[in-house]
């Protein structure tokens, strides 16, 4: 196996036993023979026909409880809001032309606004991507021209999207192999600790960030505020560290809500844990409600009048499908349902029960050294990269599936208005397989 942190690969030896157990497909094999084969994706699992709720239905006849997800689906899949706004607004206005605008652009830049975090709220301006990897680029872009600087700060680990510019900020091998050169002035730190880290590795972990900001010369710093695929999250005193020396040498502060935003981690935004505003934040995935591909940059309002080549000077991003009428509508449902059904207030007091409950039971199954949670963002972290890939596909055996993050994690991303019941049966899928794979070693 290649070694890889982003997420579990089809070229494992557990994959191999997966595939000689299904039955035959054509489809599949149709897939396996059209498309570009890539280890995290083609040759593919399965094949779905339905996702409606927390299910995925796949052809060889298994329903998934599917905490995986992509991390799209806060409301899960198919919600009748979404369809019904997409619907509804497809019969209208399917489409606006580059120099146009449109109602339900007006109307998400503006609800962004309203819910941005800290210091953004009320003060700040939004640009319309069709995907996370767009939005990192436009942020980029910003602070580059805004500070007239290339330089950039990013974590060793991290992922920010797979186009060569978001991919040269990722933190991992596996999005470079291959690649030659990468995007120049990308400088990678190593990653904070978690919440418990002592006055000294903060430190450590921070000093080295401000020894390259006090070279005055980086345009950005760029980072998950909580780590979506290990679910690590970094004491607020090293993010207020890293902003004063962001502040105090003119650099801008990224956060990437991508994976993370609307409500995932029991706050509307990740960074709302961190006790700072970043400067510019890029929102993506559950933003187009699981059905439409739709990002967002959202920054500070004086940002497109500032440096040396002012934004309004510049053309970051005219895409295609820039500002949809569509996505925006899917967007707009996924805010009023969030708000609607209290689905923030609901994934924070979900996963504090989940925690209560399950992570004692957790802790003292062999091969387990933590368990995290923050919201409904769940992770059991393990010893060995090989149970783990047992675990995985021994839960997909038992119906529920989830992702593997950083070789050795276990993550969970159930959708925000997933019953509790299915939440409980999903977490004793869990408990069986991390037994009975550890039984396997």
């Amino acid at each position: 196996m290649i070694d890889i942190t982003e997420g579990d690969q089809n070229l494992s030896t557990e994959r191999e036993g997966w595939t000689s157990d299904q039955p035959t497909n054509a489809l599949i094999e149709r897939d396996s023979a059209l498309y570009y084969h890539q280890i995290l994706s083609t040759p593919c699992l399965d094949e779905i026909i339905n996702a409606e709720g927390p299910y995925i239905t796949t052809r060889s006849g298994r329903t998934l409880l599917d905490f995986h997800g992509n991390s799209v689906h806060q409301l899960g899949f198919s919600h009748p809001a979404v369809i019904e706004a997409i619907e509804t607004q497809m019969r209208s206005l399917p489409y606006c032309t580059r120099r146009y605008t449109n109602s339900p652009a007006v109307e998400l830049a503006t609800r962004l606004v309203a819910c941005a975090p800290g210091e953004l709220r009320d003060h700040a301006r939004v640009l319309l991507t069709p995907s996370g990897s767009a939005a990192v680029g436009i942020a980029l872009k910003i602070a580059r021209a805004c500070t007239g600087r290339h330089k950039t700060i990013a974590f060793h680990d991290s992922f920010h999207g797979a186009t060569l510019d978001a991919a040269s900020l990722s933190g991992q091998d596996l999005f470079h192999r291959g690649m030659g050169p990468m995007l120049p002035g990308v400088h990678h730190v190593d990653p904070p600790g978690g919440l418990m880290s002592a006055e000294a590795d903060i430190e450590a972990s921070v000093e080295p960030i401000e020894a390259l900001l006090d070279q005055h010369d980086f345009a950005a710093v760029i980072a998950e505020p909580i780590r979506a695929t290990t679910v690590r999250v970094a004491p607020a005193a090293f993010w207020q560290r890293v902003r004063a020396a962001c502040d105090r040498n003119g650099t801008l502060l990224i956060f990437d809500e991508i994976p993370t935003g609307l409500g995932r981690s029991g706050m509307l935004w990740a960074s709302e844990h961190t006790g700072v505003t970043p400067d510019l934040m890029v929102i993506g995935k559950g933003l187009g409600g699981g059905i439409f591909p739709q990002a967002a940059v959202v920054g500070r309002a004086e940002l497109n009048d500032l440096g040396p080549t002012p934004v309004r000077e510049l053309a970051l991003g005219h895409y295609t499908h820039e500002k949809s009428p569509v996505g925006s509508a899917a967007a707009l449902a996924v805010l009023d349902t969030l708000e609607h059904e209290g689905l923030v207030e609901r994934s924070s007091a979900l996963g504090q029960a989940w925690r209560a409950s399950y992570a004692p039971r957790l802790s003292a199954l062999p091969g387990v050294v933590d368990v995290r949670q923050v919201g409904l963002m769940l992770a059991v972290e393990l010893t060995d990269p090989a149970h783990a890939d047992r675990v995985m596909y021994e839960s997909l055996r038992q119906g529920l599936s989830f992702k593997v993050g950083g070789g050795t994690c276990l993550i969970l991303f159930p959708p925000l208005n997933v019953e509790t019941a299915l939440l409980d049966r999903a977490t004793e899928i869990l408990i069986g397989a991390i037994e009975r794979a550890a039984d396997a070693t």
